[in-house]
């Protein structure tokens, strides 16, 4: 065969390829992309039975024997924190977690739920179960219309809706009659109904609408196990090894006959159904299919291992797949972001140049070779062109390709191939640099006549007419100094250029020379940009840097303001947003200079960049970006800094001790209440708060804290959040996640530490009243004392005024009298005797009523007696003195004292005046009232008794009893005076 024709078939085999690869998958970009989850931080492989989420996205997970809620960072023993709720014989081998947010557990024994609100175990009653020996479980569903269904190896089928529990036995019968199990298998909901597949190729029906009843129809053929049912419209897919169409009361039910790929016959796989899309997944690869079946992508499952996938789950277009090494997600890529499919062969997919024509279509070079894809999809591979490195139209048709090692070639895209280019070496070149021609060509200009080639050994001119290769000379300065490595070059005019040269960037205008930057030492440039009156320049390890024409630094945007590496290989600019492709994924800065940056978790599909590999498609708003794995392509009409599935911070859970002894409590509800106040006793202390972020892996995504507007700090995986023994108070936590964009998702978590009651406000006002209280009672205390005193003085002053000055004023008179009459002189001198000693027996009296040493009732009754006595010696009557023991040490007031010895000289006075001779009788007792008694007998004549009394006698003491609280009683019989007075103990002791 000619190499004509060899050529030919060669482009038809690859035509034929890429035609195929089109119609199974279209070659804009991929929709999803996968990524294994890190479940522990020392184990890489799990074995997974089961996956569920719950209603933030948490991943939940059983394995042999235990179920783990995935918070994005660490995974909780869930049996473990309800030991205490559930059977430990019993291990659950299917779960699910319901659009209540209630985790059901089936095992062979027993079904309950873990209400996630309440984190308390629901189990279900047995009688509700089919018979023990019949609970092998196979399977617990979820439909789309909420209910839920356990279906049991033996034929058995709960249903559960809300609170109302159902049990279908029709399976079960059917095979206990045949002696052939019918276990169930597919579950879908169709036309109102529930569906049920069994491994008898036959199909259930059950109607809730009309009590749960049931219809059971056989499909045709013996070998007929029904493995999966979906259904769709008026179809229902049942997947059978035969073909199947069967006329249905609702519809139709055809074969399961996916468009693009067949369901495996011979390996394990799973397939789910969801509302607008369902998934089939094997050991190594993902299906995504939409509600008819079609293929939308195929992705394969990052594995070590390959083995079996044995569960999915679809959560708000996420897929959850569980297989026996691990947990892998599967997700949209962030919008916008999307990939070239490089069709050419070998596994290098390193990229360099790429030109996309008005009409859309685009030429790529690759170190696998170039290809040429028409707007239609149509795709030419060219396997000989190998490091194209950089592109440069000529014409509509012929694009010039800079090699590395291969000097220039030209792409005639009306021909589809590549040609040398045809070109001749001045005489000047000829002679001098004939032996070190710009082979390896890194970037493409053009001026009016020439094309401007920038090499690793300087500056270049291709003329375009006659095609005469030039080398650029300089007019000043070091005739070597453009012996530089140009990597690009930006023309300011005709004759004026800026040069990213491998030492820095330099200004070329009209043949001389300047370095921009930097202006000491070297630092490599890739790119620059002119903007304005700034030029930002895309350095090899100092970020981006924009400086103004004279060459002076202006700006500076660095990891330090949100880059995710300061080696930038790549620049390009849309209207006010440049992409930068760094040594770690895209970055986006906004006129602002904002960064947004773009990782592998959002679908990136490389991680490092290449220079020289990038392209702006202004017609359609594009930027491609090559790197070591293909071109990204990035859609510039979204808005890439707005807010787009920010991910969200949750407080996952909350530990606690008390007291002294450390009593731990941990509550994991937070999530599913809602709560935003934890309140903290005086004796408690907050041990860990912990943080979860679902969708983590969509997303490179930084948690950080602050608390009571203290600086952010920042949370790492597994790192939690405490307050031990804090003082009482309001401590608010705030929880900032940034994933997606610029903006990030603000939580707020408020922890209100009580008082002790000691620490109050009330506590501390009540001990402010009682203070207060004190000092007022001590100062109406020291008031009254004061008054006190002031009414003793001012007692005594009268009872002197009184009683001392009357006695003084008759001794003045009796002396002036003594004066006057000399025969009355001893009269006059015995009453001046008699004056003075009554006036210094009142004194006496005064001086002892006052003198708080004669308080006791012993002092007292010495006083008494004393008076008597003397009194006795005088008048000459007789008396019996009688007292209580008790007399002796009881205790007595003063006020109580004196008006007690006043009332008994008042009443013994009066005894004596009127007794008829006989014995006066005294009685004082203190037990248990002060008791004072005074009698006498008189004589037979009646006298009254306010004469017996001396006119005022009665009245004065009746008033002294009333100053002490006391009773005065007098009584009058047979011939008998008696006095009584009584005050209680606690007024007069």
């Amino acid at each position: 065969m000619s190499p004509f024709g060899i050529r030919r078939l060669r482009s038809a085999v690859f035509f034929l390829g890429i035609c195929l690869a089109c119609l199974l998958k279209p070659a804009a970009a991929q929709d999803y992309t996968i990524t294994k989850l890190k479940l522990f931080p020392d184990r890489d492989e799990v074995l997974i039975k089961d996956v569920a989420t719950d209603s933030k996205g948490f991943i939940w997970f059983l394995t042999n024997g235990e179920i783990y809620r995935y918070d994005g960072y660490r995974s909780l023993d869930v049996l473990r924190t309800i030991a205490d709720q559930v059977p430990t014989a019993d291990m659950p081998q299917r779960i699910l977690i319901d659009r209540r947010d209630r985790l059901w557990m089936a095992g062979n024994a027993n079904l309950s739920y873990l209400d996630l609100r309440t984190w308390k175990v629901q189990p279900v009653s047995p009688a509700l179960l089919p018979p023990v020996e019949h609970r092998e479980v196979f399977s617990i569903t979820e439909l789309s219309d909420g209910t839920i269904v356990v279906a049991y190896e033996n034929g058995h089928l709960l249903l559960v809706k809300g609170n109302e529990f159902v049990r279908v036995d029709e399976l079960f019968e059917l095979g206990r009659k045949s002696s052939n199990k019918l276990s169930p298998r597919g579950l879908t909901i169709w036309k109102g109904k529930i569906w049920v597949g069994t491994t008898g190729g036959s199909l259930l029906s059950i109607d809730p609408a009309r009590g749960h009843r049931t219809q059971i129809r056989k499909l045709p053929g013996e070998d007929s196990y029904v493995r999966t049912l979906i259904g769709c419209a008026d179809t229902l897919f049942v997947d059978v090894p035969k073909r199947v169409n069967i006329r249905l009361d609702d519809g139709f039910g055809l074969p399961m006959r996916p468009q693009g790929f067949e369901l495996s016959a011979d390996k394990y796989f799973v397939l789910k159904e969801g509302t607008d899309m369902h998934i089939y997944a094997e050991d190594d690869a993902l299906y995504v299919m939409d509600a008819a079946l079609r293929l939308r992508q195929k992705l394969r499952i990052p594995t070590k291992r390959k083995f079996r996938t044995v569960a999915a789950k679809i959560f708000n277009r996420e897929i959850v797949l569980g297989t026996e090494e691990g947990i892998f997600v599967a997700y949209p890529k962030t919008k916008g972001l999307s990939e070239l499919d490089i069709v050419n062969s070998g596994p290098n997919k390193s990229t360099r140049g790429i030109h996309v024509y008005p009409d859309g279509s685009i030429f790529y070079g690759t170190y696998n070779g170039a290809g040429y894809v028409e707007p239609g999809g149509k795709a030419f591979v060219f396997p000989e062109l190998k490091h194209a490195y950089t592109l440069l139209p000529m014409n509509a048709n012929e694009l010039l390709v800079g090699t590395e090692g291969g000097f220039l070639k030209v792409f005639n895209r009306q021909k589809r191939r590549i040609e040398p280019l045809q070109y001749s070496l001045s005489p000047d070149v000829r002679e001098k640099y004939a032996a070190h021609l710009p082979i390896y060509v890194m970037c493409l200009a053009e001026s009016k006549t020439d094309f401007l080639i920038g090499g690793m050994n300087g500056l270049w001119l291709l003329n375009k007419k006659s095609r005469q290769l030039h080398r650029y000379e300089l007019t000043g300065g070091s005739p070597h100094a453009l012996d530089l490595q140009i990597r690009h070059m930006h023309q300011l005019s005709e004759g004026h250029l800026l040069l990213s040269t491998n030492l820095g960037l330099f200004e070329l205008n009209q043949g001389m020379l300047t370095k921009q930057y930097p202006k000491s030492g070297n630092m490599g440039v890739y790119k620059v940009i002119v903007d304005g009156d700034k030029r930002w320049i895309a350095t090899q390890g100092a970020g981006l840097v924009a400086i103004d024409n004279n060459g002076r630094e202006a700006q500076y945007v660095t990891t330090e303001n949100g880059l995710s590496n300061n080696l930038i290989y790549s620049l390009e600019k849309v209207g006010d947003v440049m992409v930068l492709g760094t040594a770690d994924g895209l970055n986006l800065v906004n006129a602002q200079q904002r960064v947004r940056r773009i990782g592998m978790a959002e679908g990136l599909s490389q991680s490092e960049l290449n220079s020289g590999a990038s392209f702006v498609d202004k017609a359609r708003r594009r930027v491609y970006v090559g790197g070591l794995m293909g071109y990204t392509v990035l859609d510039m009409n979204r808005d890439w800094f707005g807010q787009h599935d920010q991910l969200e911070s949750y407080v996952t859970e909350i530990h606690t001790s008390t007291g002294k002894a450390g009593q731990r409590a941990r509550d994991y509800t937070w999530p599913y209440r809602g709560e935003k106040h934890l309140s903290l006793d005086h004796n408690q202390s907050l041990t860990a708060l912990y943080v979860g972020t679902p969708g983590n892996y969509r997303a490179n995504s930084e948690v950080t804290y602050s608390l009571n507007a203290s600086d952010w700090e920042p949370l790492v995986r597994g790192q939690f959040i405490s307050l031990i023994e804090p003082s009482p108070g309001a401590y608010t936590v705030h929880l900032r996640t940034r994933s997606l964009g610029l903006e990030n998702k603000l939580n707020e978590v408020t922890v209100i530490k009580q008082p002790h009651f000691s620490q109050t406000w009330w506590f501390r006002a009540l001990l402010a009243c009682c203070a207060v209280g004190i000092v007022m009672l001590w100062y109406r205390s020291r008031i009254a004392k004061i008054r006190r005193e002031q009414d003793i003085r001012n007692r005594i002053a009268a009872d002197l005024h009184d009683e001392v000055g009357s006695s003084l004023t008759r001794i003045f008179f009796q002396a002036n009298a003594l004066a006057g009459d000399p025969e009355r002189q001893p009269r006059q001198l015995e009453l001046i005797a008699d004056t003075s000693k009554q006036a210094l027996l009142t004194m006496s009296d005064m001086v002892w009523s006052i003198d708080s040493r004669f308080d006791t009732m012993k002092d007292l009754v010495i006083r008494m007696k004393d008076y008597v006595y003397r009194l006795r010696e005088e008048l000459d009557f007789s008396y019996r003195f009688e007292e209580g023991a008790e007399v002796e040490s009881g205790k007595v007031s003063q006020a109580v004292r004196q008006n007690l010895f006043l009332i008994f000289k008042e009443a013994l006075i009066n005894a004596i005046k009127y007794s008829d001779g006989s014995e006066i009788y005294i009685s004082l007792h203190v037990d248990p009232v002060i008791r004072l008694i005074v009698s006498n007998r008189y004589p037979g004549k009646p006298v009254l008794m306010n004469d017996r009394q001396g006119g005022r006698g009665l009245e004065n003491m009746e008033l002294r009893a009333g100053k002490v609280g006391g009773k005065l009683a007098v009584t009058d019989s047979n011939g008998a005076f008696r006095i009584v007075f009584e005050i209680p103990p606690k007024r007069g002791m």
